[in-house]
């Protein structure tokens, strides 16, 4: 499984729908851990998208082999859509994929499109994951998968189709403003009870400047 390849769909697939610009290079777009030996090293890509908020994607490859992609899809102008979480990690042959959604919105948004992208690869094995706060806060049509590379291909389908069905929903949504404090909200959360991300970046940057990343490239919601 190509992480930089899958990058290039997720990137393609969801901002060819949308009037998008990307953010110039800054601080938090190279970056390793830790600063000299480089056992990681992060390259992260940041666009607003008209109509919609802020896209990020981040990936991350490793001294022990493990290489890891997330892509962030914040609804920061009020779009009536959940939030979504695509992460994905390879290591070996071994491989876990998570599409994630947070409804944020002031009312709980319909959306069939991603509910039949649910339903088409609910058969994929599903990963058992240590309790989290934010497990309990996923709509019912996330999906928690992993497998091995026998399963790229199916695996594939289901990040493409997801983030396309994603795509369709936001441009057949509405928006509004009540929607963003539901985001702001569960953001703070994120940042002040934890998330995937948290131990690394609190490494990599420090409490604070791990808090300002999640700000300014996960989750941006006001400029």
């Amino acid at each position: 499984m190509d992480l930089s390849e899958i990058r290039k769909q997720i990137t393609t697939g969801f901002l060819s729908n949308f009037e998008n610009e990307k953010k110039p290079e800054d601080c938090y777009t190279d970056f390793a851990y830790p600063k000299f030996f480089k056992l990681m090293k992060f390259n992260t890509e940041r666009y607003t998208v008209k109509g919609f908020g802020h896209f990020m994607t981040m990936h991350t490859r490793t001294k022990m082999g493990m290489t890891l992609l997330t892509a962030s899809f914040t609804p920061g102008e009020g779009a009536e859509v959940p939030y979504l979480l695509i992460d994905i990690m390879t290591l070996g042959k071994k491989r876990t994929v998570f599409v994630e959604y947070y409804d944020c919105t002031g009312k709980m948004c319909n959306a069939p499109l991603l509910k039949e992208v649910c339903d088409k690869f609910k058969d994929l094995q599903e990963y058992a994951e240590k309790p989290k706060w934010y497990v309990g806060e996923r709509t019912g049509y996330s999906l928690i998968k992993c497998g091995t590379a026998e399963d790229d291909e199916k695996l594939v389908s289901m990040i493409n189709e997801s983030v396309k069905a994603y795509a369709e929903t936001v441009r057949k949504g509405s928006a509004s403003k009540e929607n963003l404090s539901g985001l702001l909200k569960f953001r703070d959360r994120m940042i002040e009870e934890g998330n995937p991300s948290s131990a690394v970046l609190a490494k990599v940057f420090g409490k604070e400047r791990a808090a300002d990343f999640f700000k300014k490239c996960v989750m941006p919601v006001e400029d």
